[in-house]
């Protein structure tokens, strides 16, 4: 088919007009400014729509259209044809109008069917070359259409309009519609809306859930929000996201669930060159929020010898899961003393300056913290426990009889000396001043011996703060062969002795004390429990505090490693006295050193 100028297939359109055929004329003009300038050229004729005949989001009504058609008292040009039928694909409207006799001469002006008007030609020469010419030009209009569900602006809110735009000679045409269109695109969701905006746009469909892609394409603002958020995810569709291991991880994350659990399992992937760097930018991300990704990392890391490397002291669980993965170990590995600060405070040495106390206490943290069942300790502990190591320190209530009664006075129910590197370490990052000594106190170790001091003591005093020897006499589980469960409660004693010593921070700070002493009515015993299984001796009186002790009575004769005082048998060792409940976390009553000797620490601000 010749193509053709405006002016010259204008000259073919005025010979149409004088001739006495009644058939339709078509002319393919592609592009919109042809179409205008025949509008001007043939301004006399009467002007036609399809878009007229397509009632709102319908297709177009032929009855009405041809009626319309038939009933023309004057010649006419007939615009939106095409693009009717470059929408909806129906050409049998085409060919019903092709051989048609009109009462009155028609040009119908279409655009973006010349391929099928070529057909039509190559079938039918006198339709070639008497009802149609081609007009140079370029086919410049497209549609994008959107579901009705996804609700966004677009240009035209039915069919009817996308024809009217498209008639109009709009190029690039956006439209909310129910009907089955061809030569569009769909936009089915928001993720496609988004690609519509941004053609290079990266990011897969399953990146994200719909209702995200909903938000995303609203805003796509992804700077500022948490490392677990989408958003931060997000931003990695336009490379943005500025800390190294979150990169890291959105680069092994097809979608945002993914993502989420590869926060936690990602760094399993991190080469060793960069392990350190990552794995303390890994800690700053997931410290604030709570995923149920973290368990299954946990559980994954039970098949690794090194756990600890990957676990961080974030949270509770990890921190428990390195208390269960030493369990049974000699050795403490490096990692975990580094990623778990506070019990690394917890094993450091107090220096008791006597060297069997502080290697007495070195081994008792150790035993407390793997469960180890050590017979050379159990026989260490026998051998003093006949000679009263602890009568080499003052009592607790010397020791405060001499202090300084403007000091308020702390008592923290069931702290004994294992806490004192602890403390020690602790209370230097808080900026106090700490004067520490060690005192022993009233056997049997109960509370009910060993209050007097608490009672009597002139000066201001804090509450009593019952809350670690609740931790110690929490319930626990223990396997069928008697065999203690992992020291979990470890981290509540120790965040239980932080508490303490903040509380003490800001009483001094806010100068409602110019210095506070802390101490406490007994220790406790982890190895009692552990090693006191066994009913041992069986006593006129029922032993009582899980065995520890048993009251007096002149028909028994003194047990070995027992002590008498205060009406009281009282165990130095960790044998038992039959008749008493098993104890479960930690024991007292009894006269072993952790039982017997407490801290009597001063506390002042530093200067």
């Amino acid at each position: 088919m010749e193509n053709l100028t405006v002016a010259a297939a204008a000259e073919k359109i005025r010979t149409y007009l004088k001739r006495d055929t009644l058939r339709p004329y078509f002319v393919v003009a592609d592009g919109a400014a042809e179409t205008d300038d025949f509008k001007k050229i043939f301004g006399g004729l009467e002007k036609i729509y399809v878009s007229d005949f397509c009632a709102g989001d319908f297709p177009l009504d032929t009855d009405l259209f041809i009626e319309k058609l038939n009933g023309l008292k004057n010649d006419a040009l007939c615009f939106g044809l095409g693009e009717y039928i470059f929408f909806t694909g129906q050409e049998d409207v085409l060919r019903s109008l092709q051989d048609r006799i009109f009462t009155r001469k028609i040009i119908f002006f279409c655009r973006g069917i010349s391929n099928l008007l070529e057909r039509l030609a190559d079938e039918d020469f006198k339709f070639r070359t008497n009802q149609l010419c081609h007009v140079v030009g370029r086919d410049n209009f497209s549609a994008v259409k959107f579901n009705p569900n996804i609700k966004i602006p677009t240009d035209a809110k039915n069919f009817s309009e996308l024809l009217q735009l498209a008639e109009a000679g709009k190029q690039k045409i956006t439209v909310q519609t129910d009907l089955p269109l061809v030569n569009v695109r769909e936009i089915k969701n928001f993720y496609d809306a988004i690609k519509n905006l941004e053609p290079n746009f990266s990011a897969p469909p399953e990146a994200l859930d719909d209702a995200k892609w909903r938000e995303y394409f609203s805003d796509d603002t992804c700077d500022g929000y948490p490392p677990d958020h989408w958003r931060t995810f997000a931003a990695g569709f336009k490379n943005k996201i500025a800390d190294p291991y979150l990169k890291f991880v959105f680069a092994r994350s097809k979608n945002f669930e993914a993502y989420k659990k590869n926060l936690f399992f990602a760094l399993l992937d991190v080469d060793e060159k960069i392990f350190e760097k990552f794995y303390a930018l890994r800690k700053a991300a997931i410290k604030n929020f709570s995923s149920p990704h973290l368990f299954e990392f946990i559980e994954h890391l039970k098949n690794f010898p090194d756990d600890a490397k990957f676990l961080t002291d974030n949270t509770a669980a990890e921190r428990r899961a390195m208390i269960e993965a030493v369990q049974g170990k000699e050795k403490i590995s490096d990692a975990l003393l580094k990623n778990f600060p506070a019990l690394k405070d917890y094993l450091t040495d107090y220096d008791f300056e006597d060297a069997l106390l502080t290697k007495y206490f070195r081994r008792y943290k150790k035993i407390k913290l793997t469960n180890i069942d050590d017979e050379d300790f159990k026989n260490f502990v026998r051998e003093p426990s006949t000679r009263k190591i602890y009568n080499r320190f003052e009592t607790r209530q010397t020791l405060l009889d001499r202090a300084d009664k403007n000091s308020a006075l702390y008592w923290s129910d069931a702290l004994g000396v294992e806490f004192l590197g602890f403390i020690q370490a602790r209370a230097n990052r808080l900026g106090l001043c700490t004067t520490i000594q060690v005192a022993r106190a009233e056997l049997p170790t109960l509370t009910s011996v060993n209050k007097n001091f608490f009672d009597e003591w002139r000066g201001s005093k804090f509450k009593k703060n019952p809350q670690p020897d609740e931790i110690k006499h929490s319930p626990e589980k223990f396997s069928p062969d008697g065999k203690c469960s992992a020291p979990t409660y470890i981290d509540d004693e120790l965040l239980s002795v932080d508490k303490i010593l903040e509380e003490i921070q800001n009483a001094l700070t806010s100068e409602r004390a110019e210095k506070i002493i802390l101490t406490s009515d007994h220790g406790a015993s982890r190895p009692a429990v552990m090693f006191g299984r066994e009913n041992i001796f069986k006593m006129t009186c029922a032993g009582e505090h899980g065995g520890r002790c048993c009251p007096k009575n002149f028909l028994d004769e003194k047990p070995p490693g027992a002590t008498e005082e205060n009406g009281w048998w009282v165990l130095a060792n960790y044998d038992r006295f039959a008749g008493s409940r098993l104890a479960t976390v930690e024991v007292h009553g009894g006269a072993t050193l952790e039982e017997v000797l407490v801290p009597v620490i001063e506390f002042q601000i530093s200067r």
